[in-house]
């Protein structure tokens, strides 16, 4: 296959952002119908021999306060950057590293808008994850945006993805379901029969001029998988022979 190969998706042009963050290829973007732009991000990083995969797994728990300041879980820090739409990460297997670390995400923003946000998680944070991989700045004198140039210099090439609604960023998806609870609130009331009608309109129309609230994020961590092999029988199960 080469790099002129047919795709859905579209590639945009080279970076002239001052912080290029050594990416060398832009990422997969979906486009909406009125061209809104949805974009994504996969790399990979050997991990070390002594990896706490149950530190990374507490980290981006939703249940314990690991991630950032007093209270903050990780799924609650991502719900007000209101950018990531999914984002997913999974140990494996490579030819080139061996046991390896990948990550995946899709996002409201450019690739270089990512990577600038990405520093905002703090240099604790995010050598909780990515501090488990071989070659990482870590120590007094490591910076955040050192770790996210570790982070950007390992993309690898997405061959296709996919998004179910590309021509809605998270903003709107989120006030249109704040919108759709205030119209249902209303209807029942109206439905009710009770009360003055001109009274409950008004009131629907001030709730619909009211900021929305952020739905909260979800994460869902799996902790015994820190704790297990990865399967290595995948070769047997489909009938092939093991890479040498």
């Amino acid at each position: 296959m080469t790099d002129k190969h047919d795709t859905s998706t579209v590639q945009s042009g080279p970076s002239t952002s001052p912080a290029s963050w050594d990416l060398r290829h832009p990422g997969s973007i979906m486009r909406g119908a009125n061209g809104e732009e949805i974009h994504e991000f996969l790399g990979m990083w050997p991990l070390k021999p002594d990896a706490d995969l149950v530190g990374l797994a507490n980290a981006l728990s939703r249940e314990a306060p690991f991630w950032g300041g007093p209270g903050k879980t990780f799924s609650e820090a991502t719900t007000h950057l209101g950018l990531i739409r999914t984002a997913r990460w999974f140990v494996g297997t490579s030819t080139e590293f061996g046991p390896t670390l990948y990550f995946v995400s899709q996002f409201d923003s450019s690739l270089e808008k990512y990577f600038d946000d990405f520093v905002l998680n703090g240099k604790t944070n995010l050598e909780k994850i990515w501090g488990t991989c071989i070659g990482c700045p870590t120590g007094p004198n490591a910076t955040a945006r050192d770790i996210v140039q570790y982070v950007a210099r390992g993309q690898i090439k997405t061959l296709v993805c996919y998004d179910a609604l590309p021509s809605l960023n998270l903003g709107q998806i989120q006030k249109m379901a704040d919108w759709y609870q205030k119209t249902q609130k209303f209807q029942r009331a109206v439905s009710a029969g009770d009360g003055n009608l001109e009274d409950k309109v008004n009131a629907f129309f001030a709730e619909l001029a009211k900021p929305y609230p952020f739905v909260p994020s979800g994460a869902d961590i799996d902790a015994d998988v820190a704790n297990e092999q990865q399967f290595t029988d995948v070769p047997e199960r489909l009938g092939v022979k093991k890479a040498a």
